[in-house]
């Protein structure tokens, strides 16, 4: 936690400079329309929040979630001057965003960060409404070569990365997960993740969107 409270007072202030083709192309991907709900998780400083917030209009809603206390201030003093915005202090491994409430999330370079991927995944697509969309852009150390091992071992000790590939955990629970790029890099993955629409039980009769794998 003290990592992410210092970055938000040093790299974090340079990264918000340049992220800006970032963000408006998860946007433009996701789809934004006004009058939608959006979720931005592992929102650091709130960069991506004036995009998300001139997309969804001031009949939409806008909820960003870190855990970094210090990452949090500074985004609800950025985010004071619109009334729904709301920027909540949660670890997105262990919080409930709510069921079904969001149209859309977001998440850049967010979850491979965090302690348990799986439930943070696994929440986000609690969140979402059927046929809802995540864009998630993010650090996937995949491959088995020796610069990656190296690579894997700095983001180890620098950030706690737990060696979780985050695109396969996004494909254990959402309908579809689509690449961005015809062409990824080694070391990031920029996709697009659409959650099933409704499904009957066979047993129970009951209509659900099951975003757990089982077992």
């Amino acid at each position: 936690m003290q990592f992410w409270d210092f970055a938000a007072l040093t790299y974090y202030r340079l990264l918000d400079r340049f992220s800006g083709p970032l963000n408006r192309l998860a946007v433009r991907r996701l789809g934004l329309r006004p009058g939608e709900a959006v979720l931005d998780i592992g929102c650091g400083t709130g960069a991506l929040l004036p995009e998300l917030v001139h997309a969804v209009g001031p009949h939409g809603r806008v909820v960003a979630v870190d855990r970094s206390p210090r990452m949090v201030r500074i985004a609800r003093r950025r985010a004071a001057r619109w009334p729904n915005v709301e920027v909540r202090e949660a670890d997105a491994c262990t919080t409930c965003h709510g069921s079904g409430e969001f149209d859309a999330a977001v998440a850049l370079g967010a979850f491979s960060a965090m302690p348990d991927v799986a439930a943070a995944v696994a929440n986000a697509c609690d969140a979402l409404r059927p046929g809802g969309r995540l864009f998630v852009f993010d650090v996937r150390l995949a491959k088995d070569d020796r610069v990656t091992g190296l690579l894997r071992r700095g983001y180890r000790l620098v950030a706690g990365f737990t060696g979780a590939d985050v695109v396969a955990e996004l494909r254990a629970v959402f309908g579809r997960v689509e690449p961005v790029f015809a062409v990824e890099g080694d070391t990031t993955a920029t996709v697009l993740a659409t959650k099933a629409a409704q499904v009957t039980d066979a047993v129970t009769g009951s209509a659900g969107t099951p975003c757990r794998p089982a077992g």
